[in-house]
């Protein structure tokens, strides 16, 4: 029979070439390899294609023809999932907004034939008319601004 020449590649970058019989086994051939390329034949890896060829085929029964080129490399240790994040403390529940039917009623107040504001506007550029600001118990602030406004010792019972 014919002998035939194949490729190796292997470290980082090296290439050999080889004549080999195509009846040889992958086995005989992981103890040529070991040889020239240091890497011990239990930690062998050769690729050829898209699959790793398996220790008792030989060449021609895994599809090795002339010229082709197999990869060898180490087999290596990995592909451990990461660990599973421990949560310590409770999930944060986030703030629902609650509708208020009939909101505006809060803002007016119809006072016989005339409409009279209850809160006070924001006097501010940036908000203009129709922007109320919100009453706490000890200020009044914008919320789309953020003024505030903090009653002097005399206004303590005003607007």
């Amino acid at each position: 029979l014919s002998k035939m020449q194949i490729f190796f590649r292997y470290g980082l970058g090296n290439t050999r070439s080889l004549e080999v019989d195509p009846t040889m086994s992958v086995k005989e051939l992981r103890h040529i390899i070991s040889e020239f390329s240091g890497i011990s034949i239990d930690s062998q890896c050769i690729s050829y294609g898209f699959g790793i060829l398996d220790e008792f085929e030989t060449l021609e029964q895994a599809g090795i023809s002339d010229y082709s080129t197999l990869y060898v490399s180490e087999a290596m240790l990995g592909g451990a999932k990461k660990k599973k994040k421990n949560f310590t403390k409770p999930k944060k529940i986030k703030h629902k907004k609650k509708k208020v039917k009939l909101a505006v009623l809060k803002y007016y107040k119809v006072d016989g034939d005339k409409v009279v504001k209850l809160r006070r506007e924001c006097p501010a550029e940036t908000c203009g008319a129709g922007v109320f600001m919100a009453q706490h118990f000890n200020r009044t602030s914008c919320g789309r601004c953020g003024l505030t406004y903090f009653p002097s010792k005399g206004d303590e019972g005003k607007n």
